[in-house]
């Protein structure tokens, strides 16, 4: 089994910089062989604290298209067991040690998946998803398979109830970028028509959590954001903008980004695509984890409180 530890608080505490949110620890060495996914999978719900994953070794720091199937197969064992659980990824490229976890974390407690250690009890339908589907990704035409870090890098979406698939497609842009992210984020007027639209979180909120979570995983990043849908998107009038991160269902749109820049001079954009979290297939017309039916979730839960009854 892993190793897991408590860690003593002492005075060491109080330098931490994120605040009194407490947090666990797991340590994963990517040069050696073990079921780490599994062992994610697993966590007991009812215990359960917003995890660091902390990825050790050098197999991720020459190309960072390895990184991107190390996190894709991440955030498919966090949706295995709660979409919206608060996973944050941790590199060694990013200047991450187990000491300067300790002192910028409120760490609570530490585990570290042993090399070959047994795989977790889980059901047939799992262990077929976790391992082979989110470490193998289809070729798309048009798309990087292979890059080095870049300077400037953008990525943009919704944002509503941050979930796997939303900390995929961020954490994928934080591992291919070394110095400044673009995040467009929908503009709250362009969401009028969504449905379940007065659960949608106002845009300052969506735009907080995108904050935190990358800072969190690389606080050396600097982050420009702002609101999406208003004005021509940073990825069309930047001419230093280098790459841009897309879901697989949206690469068409980054492609055209690409005909406009070609208009105007400007170099075409590596066009970085992600995994859908939780889709029976890649496809576009696949289905998957979205904050749609996290919204509906719940509508129908607040429903119930309303009138008295249990969740079944």
């Amino acid at each position: 089994k892993p190793r897991q530890v408590r860690l003593k608080r002492t005075a060491e505490r109080g330098r931490t910089t994120m605040g009194t949110k407490v947090w666990a620890l797991l340590t994963v060495d990517l040069g050696e062989k073990s079921s780490w996914t599994s062992h994610v999978a697993s966590r007991d719900g009812r215990a359960r604290l917003p995890l660091l994953v902390f990825f050790r070794g050098q197999r991720v720091s020459a190309m960072r298209d390895e990184a991107l199937r190390v996190l894709t197969a991440l955030y498919e064992a966090v949706a295995a067991v709660d979409p919206r659980w608060e996973v944050v990824p941790l590199f060694e490229f990013c200047g991450w040690s187990r000491q300067t976890i300790v002192e910028r974390f409120n760490v609570d407690s530490f585990e570290e998946v042993r090399p070959e250690c047994d795989q977790r009890e889980l059901s047939p339908e799992w262990k077929s998803r976790l391992l082979p589907l989110c470490t193998v990704e289809p070729e798309v035409e048009g798309c990087s398979t292979s890059y080095s870090p870049m300077d400037e890098v953008c990525v943009g979406g919704t944002f509503d109830r941050l979930h796997a698939g939303h900390r995929l497609l961020l954490s994928a842009t934080v591992a291919v970028c070394d110095k400044t992210i673009f995040v467009g984020i929908t503009a709250d007027v362009l969401l009028a028509k969504k449905k379940n639209r007065e659960l949608l979180e106002p845009y300052g909120v969506r735009k907080g959590c995108v904050e935190d979570f990358i800072r969190a995983m690389n606080p050396n990043l600097k982050v420009a954001s702002g609101e999406l849908g208003l004005h021509d998107p940073g990825a069309v009038t930047s001419a230093s903008m280098d790459g841009i991160v897309v879901s697989r269902e949206t690469v068409a749109g980054a492609k055209s980004i690409n005909d406009e820049r070609e208009k105007a001079n400007y170099k075409a954009l590596v066009v970085i695509p992600v995994n859908l979290v939780g889709a029976t297939s890649q496809e576009g017309d696949a289905k998957k984890l979205s904050s749609s039916d996290l919204r509906q979730m719940d509508s129908v839960s607040q429903a119930r409180g309303a009138k008295g009854e249990s969740a079944p």
